[in-house]
């Protein structure tokens, strides 16, 4: 086994950061592109003692496995009644998985340089005080790991970590062919969210429950999740585990098949969930239906349809779920996305396109609605196109402004309305030496303005004085920028500057 490249580039990056004395690094890395695989070869090679911490008993199990396989080696297990790690004879594994919450009843148990390197798994949640009080504990080298850097609570990361080693885009990853290209179908509903409030980042559970488990709005989502499948294996984010459960009963309902679908809660023993996951993973059960349940470490990388089936505002939240399906296996053309567009809801909620997250709002706004005018045909498509579609539609229009702006008047670029200021009252004769002297030297040419006077012209002075003031660029930058095609509307002094000398050193 070897890493990919990106892994290895990860590995370096993390080496490079340590090395220039950053203690506390973090890697980004979507899920599915192996960030276990990453901080097992790093466990592996580590000259010391290594300790991951996971929040949940799936994860620590989870890790321990994929680490022991890939290093060949023992891996020791706190968590619960397991004391592997915190042995009455003293003995210290060479790698450790534990769970957070059990290793912080025991931290005075653990000696504060046990360990080498302290991994932190699904890093978003180590500003939690369950992690900072265990990350303060021990005199080590931090490494986080995560693939959604944005909490939805607003908190930063940069409170833990003080570098960013490596930053891998979900985005690049699916071009490169390392996961499964994403294609999105939207599908309206009659829901109405507008009367639900908010509370802490997302849309008050019961609130959307009580809606959501209407008769109505079960059947908008189960018809449209049962027709797109076709053979996926799919998964699907329910609102509350009351909701969970109707939408897994509407499921097998309208299918007609016990089986098609079942749903999972934290409220199943992880003996029990085990039990129907297995039976997810060998095809019995089609849809597997949960709340809140997988939207972290849950690796099957079969399921090929993920169905949002709760209107959700956290980026990285949605990102979470989306990535139960980005996995690549064998057989596996893409991965289907499903979103659910209420018709009333007064708050901006994600949707498929926003994910990757590299384009500006209007591309997105664009891509939004490129998606939702081809699933209005019955076609899903692909987010990559979209969002290509998107960029091309926008580019076409700036430099179309670009064109219309220099067609008509240069100056009207940087807010210059020489019409409007020749039709307004005369007063005070011609302009003066100052005036002109102003003007000449903001690029206006003087001829444009010889039948002003000098009221007129003073209006106009101030104007540009106002510019010069906030540092935004001068009408002569304005008007050389729009020769090169380049919107010089919100641009400043220097960075015209900058433009057009590197434009003339390429002549």
């Amino acid at each position: 086994m070897q890493l990919r490249p990106y892994q290895q580039e990860a590995l370096e990056a993390v080496r490079a950061a340590y090395k220039k004395k950053h203690r506390r690094v973090l890697v980004v890395m979507p899920t599915g592109t192996g960030k276990t695989v990453l901080f097992a070869e790093i466990s592996r090679l580590a000259k010391g003692p290594v300790l991951v911490l996971a929040h949940r008993q799936e994860l620590v199990q989870q890790a321990r496995d994929k680490i022991a396989a890939w290093c060949d080696d023992v891996v020791a297990v706190e968590m619960a009644d397991r004391r592997e790690l915190t042995k009455p004879n003293g003995q210290r594994p060479k790698i450790a998985v534990a769970s957070i919450q059990t290793l912080q009843r025991r931290l005075s148990a653990i000696p504060r340089d046990a360990f080498r390197i302290v991994v932190i798994d699904e890093a978003h949640h180590s500003t939690a005080d369950t992690f900072k009080e265990v990350i303060e504990h021990f005199h080590a080298h931090i490494l986080g790991v995560t693939a959604t850097p944005e909490r939805a609570d607003g908190v930063k990361l940069g409170k833990i970590f003080t570098d960013v080693a490596f930053d891998y885009d979900l985005l690049t990853a699916t071009e490169a062919g390392w996961l499964a290209p994403i294609r999105c179908f939207l599908v309206k509903t009659e829901a109405d969210f507008s009367g639900i409030r908010k509370i802490a980042g997302e849309l008050a559970t019961k609130g959307v429950e009580k809606v959501l488990t209407q008769d109505l709005h079960l059947v908008e989502m189960a018809a449209p999740i049962l027709r797109e499948r076709g053979e996926r294996p799919g998964i699907i984010f329910a609102a509350s585990v009351a909701h969970s459960k109707a939408l897994a009963r509407v499921l097998n309902d309208i299918s007609g098949d016990p089986h098609c679908a079942i749903s999972l809660d934290g409220t199943h023993k992880l003996e029990e969930r085990a039990v129907q996951i297995e039976r997810f993973r060998r095809g019995e059960v089609k849809i597997l239906v949960n709340c809140a349940l997988f939207t972290e470490g849950f690796d099957v990388p079969e399921i090929a349809l993920v169905a949002v089936a709760r209107p959700v505002m956290s980026r990285s939240f949605y990102a979470q779920m989306v990535g139960r399906g980005t996995r690549i296996a064998p057989g596996k053309k893409d991965l289907l996305v499903l979103d659910f567009i209420p018709a009333n809801c007064r708050h901006s909620l994600v949707q498929a396109v926003d994910i990757f997250g590299r384009d500006k709002e209007e591309v997105v706004d664009r891509a939004r609605a490129i998606a939702a005018a081809t699933s209005e045909e019955g076609e899903s498509m692909e987010l990559e196109k979209a969002l290509e579609l998107a960029r091309q539609e926008q580019e076409a229009q700036e430099a179309d402004v670009v064109y219309q702006l220099l067609r008509r008047d240069p100056y009207a670029a940087v807010g210059i309305d020489l019409d409007h200021i020749s039709k307004k009252p005369a007063h005070g004769g011609p302009p003066t030496e100052q005036q002109l002297k102003t003007i000449k030297s903001a690029g206006l040419p003087p001829k444009l303005i010889e039948s002003y006077s000098s009221s007129q012209v003073e209006e106009l002075r101030e104007y540009l004085l106002d510019r010069k003031a906030v540092g935004l660029c001068t009408p002569r930058q304005a008007k050389q920028l729009l020769a090169l095609g380049v919107d010089p509307r919100e641009m400043y002094r220097d960075e015209a500057m900058q433009l057009l000398r590197e434009a003339k050193a390429k002549k």
